[in-house]
């Protein structure tokens, strides 16, 4: 007999043990501590977790789950009646409280480049491109179009002397360039401004992203997500600050094989932070190793 747990029957058991209002991560994330087995597990199980209560919500008479706040959506078990609204009304009130402490979008930075060196899939190094470095123009010519992070994984990193050196007579790139537009908090309010901004400063890299520590708890907000990840390219990153390494790619990136060097030459043009991040490129393949200084990783 299998020991397996369904997403619904994880998420009761999360509430029963825990006793108060939960979001569908938070009941992810205990799941998660307490080694709880799944049979299924996706790129967002939380979200897994949130869909099928809403449905059970919607289609069954009998669920043992309700709603009891949204921004952020947090659920409770019926049986907890109106205890549980009012402690969810509370545990919201501390989420808006907690929002007011300053928190600079630059002061992520950091966990960001960890979980890039860290993460397979990137590898990378990244450079912080500081908006107030480029020239001054005139008003809207520079709207969007510089990312808030660059980032390089060098070939030299990922393969011995001899497959570089083939790489280079069968003219394959050296390295391979990525894009990141930073946000703290990511929800339906900000979405498609932020989405558009990552478009429009990734569009030279050979993938590009949104990053947001904070992206708000609703499936409509994932499947927006998805649609417009799927439809323009840019990848979701959500950071975990605290734990950079557990960060999670949501939604890859579509990856793009010509690098848009236009783009490339205008933000070189404009600003000393992209032209000295190129210059360090150049210098590091050219001495088949990393001499150069990058962001700092948390």
């Amino acid at each position: 007999m299998s020991d397996s747990l369904s997403f619904l029957e994880i998420a009761e058991k999360a509430l029963n043990t825990i006793g108060k209002p939960m979001s569908a991560s938070e009941i992810w994330a205990l799941a998660k501590e307490r080694s709880w087995k799944t049979d299924s597990v996706g790129i967002t199980p939380w979200a897994t977790v949130a869909a099928q209560i809403y449905v059970s919500i919607k289609n069954d008479p009998h669920t043992p789950f309700r709603q009891v706040s949204k921004r952020p959506t947090r659920f409770a078990l019926t049986p907890w009646g109106e205890a549980a609204e009012k402690a969810a009304s509370e545990l919201n009130s501390f989420v808006l409280e907690s929002e007011n402490v300053p928190l600079k979008e630059r002061e992520l930075h950091p966990a960001l480049a960890k979980f890039v060196y860290s993460n397979s899939h990137f590898r990378a190094y990244v450079k912080t491109i500081y908006h107030e470095a480029s020239i001054k123009s005139v008003k809207g010519r520079n709207l969007w179009l510089h990312p808030d992070l660059v980032g390089v994984r060098f070939n030299f990193d990922e393969y011995k002397k001899e497959t570089v050196n083939l790489q280079k007579l069968t003219a394959n790139p050296d390295c391979y360039l990525f894009s990141f537009e930073m946000k703290i908090n990511l929800h339906f309010g900000n979405l498609r401004e932020a989405f558009f901004q990552a478009v429009s400063n990734s569009s030279w890299a050979n993938e590009g992203y949104l990053v947001a520590a904070n992206i708000q708890e609703e499936m409509d907000l994932m499947d927006e997500l998805a649609r417009l990840s799927k439809a323009f390219g840019i990848g979701i990153i959500r950071l975990n600050t605290s734990k950079p390494e557990q960060s999670e790619i949501l939604f890859q990136s579509n990856p793009k094989s010509e690098l848009d060097f236009d783009t490339i030459n205008r933000l070189v043009e404009d600003n000393e932070n992209f032209k000295d991040f190129l210059s360090n490129i150049a210098e590091d393949v050219k001495l088949g190793k990393v001499k150069s200084e990058y962001d700092k990783r948390e």
